[in-house]
């Protein structure tokens, strides 16, 4: 008897039968806003913007100077960038791989161009990617010139 007194005061006062919840330790909140979503009409004009000055480069076209942003009182104004130089009449390639390389970066350029300004349209009221829709217009008016008067 005085052993099944001593095992049940030992089993019940050692320890509480229920198992014991964890407490987790807190996880650490993200600073900053959230990163932007590939969809994002603002990450594509962003994405197609920074490919663009590398097609500058490679042209070696200069900057164009910064437009300033406008207020768009209702909607931006975005008109459509030039055409691309090898769909232009009057343009004649040259022949060699040198012209080849300067008409698909200017082609390149002027899709890129062509993409920002209709992002920038269905956006209305950006004037950011308004203005990188000018930028990006002038770039490709400009890449006319390495393609089409390309003789090599």
């Amino acid at each position: 008897m005085t052993i099944a007194v001593t095992v049940g005061v030992v089993a019940c006062g050692s320890a509480n039968m229920m198992p014991r919840e964890v407490i987790q330790n807190p996880v650490p909140t993200a600073s900053g806003p959230p990163p932007p979503l590939d969809d994002d009409p603002s990450t594509k004009v962003d994405k197609l913007y920074a490919d663009l000055g590398a097609r500058r480069a490679a042209l070696s076209l200069p900057t164009p100077p910064p437009s300033p942003d406008e207020a768009c009182e209702p909607d931006c104004t975005v008109a459509d960038p030039p055409e691309q130089p090898t769909h232009t009449a009057g343009c004649a390639v040259g022949a060699g791989s040198a012209c080849a390389n300067a008409c698909t970066q200017a082609d390149a350029a002027c899709d890129d161009a062509a993409k920002i300004c209709a992002i920038a349209k269905d956006l209305r009221t950006d004037s950011t990617a308004a203005g990188r829709c000018r930028d990006a217009s002038a770039t490709c008016a400009a890449a006319h010139e390495p393609c089409c008067a390309c003789r090599s």
